[in-house]
């Protein structure tokens, strides 16, 4: 089972932790404390509890939870401890808003002048002609200006001989040229912004 929160992916069955720049290291036990205080969320677990799940039969000293805990909070970047949680005298818990970690849904668009384009898998042509996917109804954007190829979660922009030229990140284009989220393009004098949205395709586990 995997599952996120916030920036990072935990997968239960490879006993790994992760963000955005990947894996993230945890002792073992460390990890177990994670898995458990997830598991049981958003109830507080009793230190106790802790104690038999992680040494059961074997006395250990009280700081050596308290070590875990700071552990995970260090990793999780956690110094105000909104993931984990302490209930003093008690225990601890998980507290952070878990999702299952399951593929997005990726939706590539194109924003000019406030209006919202939703491009599709294959080839969507920008320009003034009653055919392009995104048309433009200015004098300074050609017929058939531009092309945006989408692949699954890529997207590339070339030119097609427009007169005013297509620019990206304010340079014009001379070959096709990948964009990110977030690229703002000029298409002529119009300018326009790609993004690319992602939906969770489940709903959130409390």
């Amino acid at each position: 089972m995997s599952l996120r929160f916030g920036d990072f992916a935990v997968d239960f069955d490879r006993r790994e932790l992760s963000d955005r720049s990947g894996p993230l290291h945890l002792t073992p036990k460390a990890f177990e404390l994670l898995q458990i205080l997830m598991e049981n969320r958003p109830r507080v677990v009793s230190q106790s509890e802790l104690y038999d799940r992680l040494w059961p039969k074997t006395f250990v000293q009280p700081a050596n939870l308290h070590n875990l805990i700071r552990e995970l909070r260090t990793t999780l970047r956690d110094s105000k401890r909104q993931i984990i949680r302490t209930n003093f005298g008690y225990g601890f818990s998980f507290d952070a808003t878990a999702f299952d970690d399951k593929p997005m849904s990726i939706t590539p668009l194109i924003v000019v002048g406030g209006q919202v384009y939703e491009l599709h898998d294959g080839e969507n042509v920008i320009g003034r002609d009653r055919t392009a996917t995104v048309r433009i109804e200015s004098g300074s954007v050609s017929r058939l200006h531009a092309r945006i190829t989408v692949a699954g979660n890529a997207a590339t922009v070339e030119d097609l001989g427009s007169k005013n030229g297509t620019f990206l990140r304010g340079k014009r284009l001379r070959s096709p040229a990948t964009l990110s989220d977030g690229d703002d393009l000029v298409f002529g004098s119009v300018a326009a912004l790609f993004r690319l949205t992602s939906t969770l395709t489940t709903e959130t586990i409390s």
